[in-house]
């Protein structure tokens, strides 16, 4: 092309065709040629025949078979193949090289709206309060409005995915007909490349329920939901790269903003907004079924303690204490929440829980237990006093006495020497009280076994429970006559 153009270049300059030749060191043939010549030449390439040639079916059917180069090098030489190893490994080459290009091939598909939404998740280390937290960034996106949710995990289970996706649909008001996802174990168990696909039971059960049909990528082609791949890049570099929080609540509130963004802001191929988009959408996707949440997430059985608290992933969470030593159902979220629910089914509780184990929260409901349990214990000792001081009004020195060497123990001392009374004289108490007083012996015992020794006669007949005066001491032989029927 280039010595087409020069040569026509220098004969307008007034250069002779021998001219010419010299000055590009061409032929004179050539250059006549290109004068003649209107058009600029075109390469054309000689066709050479390959001795690989004839058996190309049989080396695409080989590589079909999962044959390596050397194996097919030995059949084709079987098969009368005269050519080199190295012939037939460029040849295998090729043809994987093609196979390869072909499958990388992809169409662009617009599903009409209400058809289908697309599900996929991301894996990021965020730093919370100075610690770096992996997270699990879940995206729910409709395919034909571009509408997005997204929910974030600190676990990847299969509970996860259909609390994410759940909430997703209660977000856009409606059921699409179908999902695309990728083939994670937590949906798929396994996917042939003959189309069968087993999927994991849970997941089954909650599309099933959903009324959404299932349409998993095909296996390491995660374009087919491009749709869902392709924000991701978008998300990580306007949102998570350089985000720290204090805690995960302060993320969950920027993943609430950066949604509400995305959605109102117009798609660069679309250009239009998710949100002006969906509004055409909305009318086109199914009724949300009623769903017994108890269906679809499990629940697990704990028992809590004696003291009011349900032990969860080695931590220990206070629960109402009127659950003490019952058994309550704890049904986690995402790995960073807790909800407890009781005999009845009723949510009773719901924790945030803890980055760290050993967390071990103080109980709300303790401190006003504390409380009440302090005042009885005052209201019985203040009681056990004005008893004392009842019984015996003029003995509240003794009682005085009795509280500077007992100390604490005064209320346990005070109760038993009141209970004398119920068996000798006040009288006769009071006074043996006084004795004590002047011996400075102030236990119980000791007024117990001067009561014994010095007190001669029980209570009369006007104290209650008592007929008349009876010896203390009764002989046992009384007992040989009773008569047991």
């Amino acid at each position: 092309m280039y010595m087409w153009q020069q040569v026509k270049a220098l004969r307008q300059q007034g250069y002779h065709v021998k001219q010419i030749a010299r000055r590009l060191k061409i032929s004179k043939n050539t250059v006549k040629k290109y004068l003649k010549s209107s058009d600029p030449p075109e390469f054309q390439s000689r066709e050479y025949t390959k001795k690989s040639d004839p058996y190309t079916g049989e080396i695409k059917a080989m590589i079909k078979k999962g044959y390596i180069g050397t194996r097919i090098y030995e059949e084709l030489t079987a098969a009368g193949f005269t050519g080199s190893l190295s012939t037939v490994e460029r040849v295998v080459h090729a043809i994987k090289k093609e196979k390869e290009r072909r499958d990388k091939v992809t169409t662009r598909v617009e599903t009409p709206p209400g058809r289908q939404m697309q599900y996929d998740w991301k894996e990021w280390e965020l730093p919370v309060d100075g610690k770096a937290v992996k997270i699990y960034i879940h995206e729910v996106i409709l395919a034909f409005s571009r509408k997005k949710h997204y929910a974030f995990s600190l676990t990847i289970t299969g509970g996860d995915i259909i609390r994410a996706i759940h909430e997703a649909v209660i977000f856009y008001g409606g059921v699409p007909l179908e999902i695309v996802m990728d083939n994670a174990k937590q949906m798929v168990i396994t996917h042939e490349r003959s189309g069968a696909v087993l999927y994991n039971d849970g997941f089954l059960r909650f599309m099933g329920l959903m009324g959404i049909d299932l349409n998993p990528c095909q296996n390491y082609r995660a374009r087919t939901k491009g749709k869902v791949e392709r924000p991701f890049y978008h998300l990580q570099e306007h949102l998570l790269r350089g985000c720290e929080v204090k805690d995960l609540p302060e993320f969950s509130l920027k993943l609430v903003s950066y949604t509400e963004k995305v959605n109102g802001s117009p798609h660069s191929t679309l250009k239009e907004t998710p949100d002006e988009r969906f509004e055409r959408e909305r009318d086109y996707l199914k009724p949300l079924p009623k769903i017994d949440p108890a269906i679809v997430y499990s629940r697990e059985i704990r028992g809590v303690t004696n003291d009011g608290y349900v032990p969860w992933g080695g931590s220990r969470y206070p629960v109402p204490m009127d659950l003490a030593l019952k058994s309550v159902l704890v049904e986690p979220v995402f790995g960073r929440l807790i909800h407890v629910y009781d005999e009845k089914g009723a949510v009773a509780v719901t924790h945030e829980l803890s980055l760290s184990p050993g967390c071990h929260p103080p109980h709300p409901e303790h401190a006003e237990m504390n409380k009440v349990y302090q005042e009885k214990k005052e209201a019985r000792k203040s009681a056990i006093v004005k008893a004392f001081i009842d019984t015996f009004p003029d003995r509240a020195d003794y009682m005085e006495a009795l509280r500077k060497v007992q100390g604490a123990n005064l209320y346990a001392h005070l109760k038993e020497i009141i209970s004398y009374a119920d068996v000798y004289p006040v009288e006769e108490v009071s006074r043996i009280l006084s004795e004590c007083m002047t011996m400075g012996a102030f236990h119980k015992n000791t007024v117990k076994r001067l009561l014994a020794s010095k007190a001669l006669k029980v209570p009369s007949s006007s104290r209650v429970g008592f007929a008349g005066p009876a010896s203390l001491v009764r002989n046992l032989a009384v007992y040989r006559e009773v008569i047991h029927e």
